[in-house]
């Protein structure tokens, strides 16, 4: 049993390390759009935007799955190596998507450097689940805070000197393939021995068995992303890097819930293989309660100082965009309550029907995206992300509420693996 300390320790590394991992982007966008000017803003926007998606196939199953095997099915070695041979497919795709798109030379080395990035932090990811495991999150906490404020720092210094987006980009690769090696990598020796050899036998059975969890977590993450998609078809550079700016503070809603929803994971996991249905259904019930109420707040400040500060901070006028940034915020908090219950439901073993949903929101937001920018431009861009979100939200609710009803029904349920 942890003592509070502990507890304490590592629930204010993983908050500290998590807010800094996840508001890098905000201050990286910063720097470019101050720099490089806003047309260079929309190309890093969008390709960081990308790499997000080629680091959730670089996590393939995520730590969700890793940290809630409690049944100990598959081995610490097999999640490290599928991680790896994941990462290297992620690369693979990213410079497919290069090449059939035929970008310049300035954005694909942008793209394809960024994206490299996110595999590097897909197979750090592995490493934090192995110290979550162990109860020591504060280490994956400390590793995320350090490596964020050298990249931070690093990233400002050389863009500034040298004004090459491409080379700071760099920077932050070499970086993170630093940590991951020399302090990720080492530290995570002193609690497990990898045997990479078995480990790569073993990763094809937990691919099979993460393989819905997969499919539905990356078309999620397209969904949220389509209305960037249209833009980059549909309008220019500038546009794209309006957009990004406006979602900017969606980061703090969908980092509120991850620091509620994280924490809350293994006590997840106990509460299902000890049959506390209760306990598990308050758990879920409190995060998502939590996320809705913060809009009380939320939202008549984003109305009422949201676009000057954005504005201010990025030297753009954004004064006609302020019911748009409503929009991205209520939208935010669809999406971070979603995922409380998409975890709860990976923790449940429900995939299959997940993926189903997801397979509909897709063809149901692309062609809502389409429409909306189409018809009425970046305001059609929040518009379409706002109401597919929504959607979104009371899809995963009503599938949470059917599935685990028959889940805590189910005899033997703590045994049950990922749905066939």
């Amino acid at each position: 049993m942890q003592n509070k300390d502990h507890i304490k320790r590592n629930y204010i590394w993983n908050t500290i390390g998590t807010t800094f991992l996840s508001f890098n982007s905000l201050f990286f966008m910063l720097i470019v759009t101050r720099v490089n000017g806003i047309a260079d803003g929309g190309i890093f926007s969008f390709s960081y935007a990308s790499a997000c998606i080629i680091n959730a196939i670089a996590l393939f199953c995520g730590r969700t799955y890793q940290v809630t095997d409690n049944n100990k099915e598959i081995s610490e070695s097999a999640y490290v190596s599928a991680r790896l041979l994941t990462s290297i497919a992620a690369g693979a795709v990213a410079l497919l998507f290069v090449l059939l798109n035929q970008y310049d030379i300035k954005k694909s080395m942008i793209f394809l450097t960024l994206c490299l990035l996110k595999c590097v932090e897909a197979l750090s990811d592995v490493y934090y689940g192995i110290f979550q495991k162990r109860e020591l999150l504060y280490v994956a906490g400390k590793s995320m805070t350090y490596k964020s404020l050298a990249g931070l720092l690093g990233f400002g210094i050389i863009d500034f000197l040298s004004g090459n987006l491409i080379v700071s980009c760099l920077y932050l690769l070499v970086l993170n393939i630093g940590f991951l090696i020399f302090y990720e990598g080492r530290l995570s020796g002193n609690h497990i021995k990898i045997n990479y050899a078995a480990g790569i036998k073993e990763s094809g059975i937990l691919i099979k068995k993460t393989w819905y969890t997969f499919l539905f977590t990356l078309i999620i993450l397209v969904i949220v992303n389509i209305p960037r998609y249209i833009i980059d078809w549909k309008l220019d550079s500038e546009s794209q890097a309006i957009y990004s700016i406006l979602s900017m503070p969606a980061t703090f809603v969908m980092l509120y819930g991850q620091f509620i929803l994280q924490p809350s994971l293994t006590r997840l996991a106990e509460y299902f293989a000890q049959r506390e249905k209760h306990k598990f259904h308050k758990t879920v019930a409190v995060i998502v309660t939590l996320i809705l109420a913060s809009l009380f707040i939320l939202l008549p400040a984003a109305y009422l100082f949201g676009t000057p500060i954005l504005g201010f901070i990025y030297n753009v006028d954004l004064s006609p965009y302020r019911r748009h940034l409503i929009g991205v915020i209520a939208g935010a908090a669809f999406y971070a309550s979603s995922n409380v219950l998409l975890n709860a439901l990976i923790t449940l073993r429900c995939t299959k029907a997940q993926l189903f949903l997801q397979g509909a929101m897709l063809v149901f937001s692309t062609g809502v995206s389409i429409v909306f920018i189409n018809n009425m431009g970046l305001e059609g861009s929040v518009f379409s992300y706002a109401a597919i979100l929504a959607l979104q939200f009371v899809s995963y609710l009503i599938l949470y509420m059917a599935k685990s009803i028959r889940v805590f029904k189910r005899e033997g349920y703590e045994k049950i693996s990922a749905d066939k």
